[in-house]
């Protein structure tokens, strides 16, 4: 109950309330502490931070299952994205089921300064893999400018994305994108439930040379190994947007991912140093530690 609603209740005022509460405090009477078991999820964010070098750590405390992680971790990172934008941030977006979560969730702030720009090219997929969407969603949400990439993530032949890459647009779009102040991206696995695979961006027979190759995990449709090294293919030579390499050049890297079928894939991505920021739940972070 709020000290109001007591002083409803006791037919007092609020100062009453606030006077009682302190003289129980003094007589110890009432006493306020933090139960010890809530403190584990700072601990674990502190001992990432020094193990990966992060920056910051956010570890979100379990609920018990009542709502998926990727909604939970969306959202402490659109609360966080908001804390720690600046007037006249260049933020680049990937995608991805947790950065759709945020996108979706992100409260609303007046940022007109910022550009919200998409980082990956787009694909006729379902709603979980929609690169448009997220970085419209969060460039509603921060009343920022909106610049989406207009261009297949990935085309046919090497031959086309050379041919695209030449485009007096894209040759603009690009410089904007690789002077990122800030990146936000998801991670996602190599198995069958990975949400590249799922949104139909990627097939089985296309990710196969990176998983013999040793991929672990990908990132804005990137591969890399569980030390963190980039592992290439055919598709590299199709895709339009980001590589690994520049992305880990933007100043401040933001990752929101957690989930037991993405703790190899996240300790690889850390293991690389390609964020800064981690956005986590607590049964992820505490398989991260123990993870040699």
């Amino acid at each position: 109950m709020t000290q109001e609603e007591v002083a409803d209740r006791l037919g007092v005022s609020r100062a009453s309330v606030v006077n009682f509460l302190q003289e129980a405090r003094d007589r110890g009477i009432v006493t306020i502490a933090v139960a010890s078991e809530h403190l584990q999820s700072v601990r674990v964010s502190r001992e990432l931070c020094k193990r990966f070098g992060l920056k910051s750590c956010v570890v979100i405390p379990d609920d018990g299952g009542r709502l998926p992680d990727y909604e939970r971790i969306g959202r402490a990172g659109g609360r966080l994205l908001t804390e720690i934008l600046e007037p006249s941030d260049i933020l680049g977006v990937s995608w991805g089921r947790t950065v759709l979560a945020l996108s979706a969730s992100l409260p609303a702030v007046h940022l007109p300064g910022v550009s919200v720009v998409q980082i990956a090219g787009s694909a006729i997929g379902t709603a979980e893999f929609s690169p448009e969407l997220c970085t419209t969603n969060i460039a509603n949400r921060l009343g920022a400018r909106c610049v989406n990439l207009y261009a297949p993530g990935i085309v046919s032949r090497p031959e086309v994305k050379k041919l695209f890459m030449q485009e007096p647009t894209l040759v603009e779009q690009f410089k904007l994108i690789r002077s990122c102040s800030k990146v936000l991206f998801g991670v996602a696995g190599v198995g069958r439930a990975s949400t590249a695979l799922r949104s139909g961006y990627m097939t089985p027979e296309k990710i196969r040379p990176y998983v013999q190759g040793g991929a672990v995990g990908v990132m804005s449709g990137r591969f890399f190994d569980r030390d963190g090294k980039p592992v290439l293919g055919p598709l590299d030579e199709q895709m339009i947007g980001l590589t690994l390499r520049e992305i880990a050049r933007s100043p401040e890297r933001i990752c929101i991912a957690g989930g037991p079928d993405k703790v190899e894939a996240i300790g690889g991505m850390l293991a690389g140093g390609y964020a800064t920021i981690l956005v986590t739940d607590e049964t992820t972070a505490q398989a991260l530690m123990t993870r040699h």
